[in-house]
C-alpha cells in the first residue's frame, strides 16, 4: 500500500529542513577564495565519484546524447524535484565530465553534516536580501562562461517521488536570457515493477531548447518555460507506478 502525504497547495513544502529560514550569512562571498576552491575541488570530486556508483545501480537514463548540443558552451538544466538524495548526485551522473551547479536553498545549510558541504559540492545558494543578489548572478555568468552545467528545479520544493509536473517559481527561467545559453529538460519517472514495490527509476533528457532573442524578454522567458514545462509533462505521463500518494486536504483543515 503506497504511502499517503497530505498537502494543501502545489506549492507545499512536504520535506523540511531542521531551520527552514536559514539565510545566507551576510559575509558569504561570491567570488570565492583560491582556500574555498581547494576545498570545493576536494568535496566535488568525492560527490562525483560517488554519483557514478550509486546512480549507475539505481538509475536508467534516455536521451543523454542531446547534450552533445551544447558541446563548448555552457548549458542549463531544469529537472523535476523528486529525490531529496538523488536529486544531489544525479546530475553529475548525467552530465558526466561537466561540472554541475546547483541552485539551493539557503535551508539546505541547516542540515546536519550534510549541510556544511553544499556550497563546497556546486551549491548555488539562492539569496533573499537584495544586496546579495548581484554577486549570485554574476556566480551564474562565471559558470556558464567557464562551460559548465548549472542546475535549477523549478518546482523549489522536492515531493518524492511525485509523479506529476508542479507550479515553477517565478523568474526560474530569468538565468537562461542572460547569458543566451541553451536548455535541457530532465524528467524524473517512476515504472512499475513486477516483484518490488520501489519503482524503477528511468530520467528523460529533453533539449535543447533556446531563448527566442527575437522577442521582448518576458515572452522570451514565457515561451522558454512552456517549452520546458510541456517536455517534462509528456515524459512525467510515462510514469507507471504511484509509490507515494498525495493527497490534497480540504482548506477547512487548516
Amino acid at each position: 500500500m503506497a504511502k499517503v502525504v497530505t498537502y494543501r497547495h502545489l506549492t507545499d513544502d512536504v520535506v523540511a529542513a531542521p531551520d527552514q529560514e536559514t539565510e545566507i550569512p551576510d559575509n558569504y562571498r561570491g567570488e570565492p577564495s583560491w582556500r574555498f576552491r581547494i576545498k570545493a575541488n576536494l568535496v566535488y570530486a568525492g560527490s562525483w565519484l560517488f554519483a557514478q556508483g550509486y546512480c549507475r545501480s539505481v538509475l536508467h537514463v534516455r536521451n543523454r546524447k542531446a547534450f552533445r548540443q551544447a558541446a563548448g558552451r555552457g548549458y542549463f538544466v531544469y529537472g523535476n524535484h523528486t529525490q531529496p538524495f538523488g536529486d544531489v548526485f544525479t546530475p553529475m551522473r548525467v552530465n558526466q565530465s561537466r561540472r554541475v551547479f546547483t541552485l539551493a536553498s539557503p535551508a539546505n545549510l541547516s542540515v546536519p553534516i550534510l549541510g556544511r558541504i553544499v556550497p563546497y559540492g556546486g551549491g548555488l545558494l539562492v539569496p533573499s536580501k537584495l544586496h546579495q543578489l548581484r554577486p549570485f548572478a554574476q556566480a551564474i555568468r562565471r559558470v556558464i562562461k567557464q562551460r559548465h552545467v548549472v542546475m535549477i528545479y523549478p518546482e523549489a520544493h522536492v515531493w518524492p517521488y511525485y509523479t506529476g509536473i508542479r507550479p515553477f517559481e517565478n523568474g526560474a527561467f530569468h538565468y537562461p536570457m542572460t547569458t543566451n545559453a541553451p536548455v535541457f529538460a530532465t524528467t524524473m519517472t517512476y515504472q512499475a515493477r513486477r516483484w518490488r514495490q520501489k519503482p524503477r527509476r528511468i530520467l528523460y533528457v529533453d533539449g535543447p531548447f533556446w531563448p527566442d532573442e527575437q522577442l521582448p524578454l518576458k515572452a522570451r522567458q514565457q515561451q522558454l518555460e512552456a517549452q520546458v514545462r510541456t517536455a517534462m509533462t509528456t515524459r512525467a505521463a510515462l510514469s507507471t507506478a504511484t509509490y507515494i500518494h498525495y493527497q490534497q486536504r480540504e482548506e477547512a483543515d487548516s
